[in-house]
């Protein structure tokens, strides 16, 4: 009834923002997805995870507004061909953004637009009831652009957290962060492979940052099964994607504080929980493991000892930046994720063999 009760106003918005405007729902066939969402309502698509991507092909318009209901800041990389625009939905409530407005569309050409949500899981769960465009849009079936695609497994580094911040950082601010820019996007885009994120910050896999229980609550492992990571009952049908690679940076939040796991319980765990990724893909991915860069030994002496046990590649990253590559919190900044992504790339490349 909520929802339904939503949608209703949402639709009471657009008569009166837009008379001449038509609502292309999410469910449509030609809306193209890339990251885990929740298809289960055809009013309202819901996603939480970074990185999630939602792509059209339209002409016939000069109108283009997203709608979305968010229950926190996100903030969305909205690319209209070459340009790109950042837009912060932060309404909880159905609420058309109209990018176009300063574009000046031509209704004569073809657009290309894809929105990326840039913030990460924990900022809050985004709700898109559509798209808003002119009567008469024509809709095309968007084409694949490549077979290729890779999925990230981390905590904050992996989130891109505080990159855009020039430190000292006051409190988190979520415009700060772009999965766009991080290491895993970065090297998704060079190898012009589909990027699925599942990050949150401070998780760990035995230990979360801050927790003086181990194994803590709602650890990473814990959470990769999910759709939308908030959601305990929304599981992910894993037959839905399936990674040619696999790249996991996690240790970090489990030995930067006291109490820390032994040696046997972190590389056990570690150990099994690719054992559960590894059930569900059929296709036999590759599998990469990042230790660093804000953390050293012992932590990545057993992280590629895990990689040892399970047939990985370990990629170090101990000690590899300089001064002017940390923003916020000791993370790495927009070029401490290009040096990241200039160590990973070429490891990923030659193992794939692309």
């Amino acid at each position: 009834m909520k929802t339904i009760l939503l949608f209703l106003y949402f639709l009471a918005c657009l008569a009166l923002c837009n008379s001449n405007g038509i609502v292309i729902p999410p469910s449509n066939e030609n809306i193209n997805y890339v990251g885990r969402v929740d298809k289960s309502n055809s009013l309202q698509y819901a996603f939480a995870w970074s990185s999630v991507q939602i792509s059209i092909l339209i002409s016939n318009t000069t109108s283009f507004a997203p709608v979305f209901g968010s229950y926190g800041q996100n903030y969305f990389n909205v690319f209209i061909d070459n340009t790109m625009f950042v837009l912060n939905a932060s309404s909880p409530i159905p609420h058309p953004y109209f990018i176009s407005e300063n574009l000046n569309l031509d209704p004569t050409q073809t657009y290309n637009i894809t929105l990326v949500k840039r913030t990460e899981a924990w900022v809050g769960i985004s709700s898109f009831y559509g798209i808003i465009v002119d009567s008469g849009a024509t809709l095309f079936s968007y084409p694949k652009t490549t077979s290729r695609s890779i999925e990230f497994i981390g905590d904050s580094i992996t989130c891109g957290f505080g990159i855009l911040g020039v430190p000292p950082c006051g409190p988190f601010d979520p415009s700060l962060e772009d999965i766009s820019l991080t290491y895993g996007g970065l090297i998704s885009k060079e190898l012009e492979a589909q990027l699925y994120v599942e990050a949150w910050s401070g998780k760990g896999v035995l230990k979360n940052s801050g927790s003086t229980i181990i194994p803590s609550n709602q650890t990473l492992p814990e959470l990769y099964p999910l759709t939308i990571p908030t959601e305990s009952t929304d599981y992910w049908n894993f037959e839905d994607f399936s990674p040619d690679a696999i790249v996991i940076n996690l240790g970090t939040n489990d030995y930067n504080s006291q109490p820390i796991p032994s040696k046997h319980y972190f590389e056990s765990s570690y150990i099994d929980f690719i054992k559960f990724i590894k059930s569900k893909y059929a296709n036999n991915p590759s599998f990469f493991l990042v230790c660093g860069p804000m953390i050293g030994d012992p932590c990545c002496e057993y992280v590629q000892n895990v990689a040892d046990a399970v047939g990985a590649v370990y990629i170090d990253m101990q000690n590899i930046l300089e001064p002017n590559e940390y923003g916020c919190n000791s993370h790495p900044n927009v070029a401490g994720h290009a040096k990241m992504a200039s160590i990973a790339l070429p490891i990923i490349q030659k193992n794939l063999a692309w």
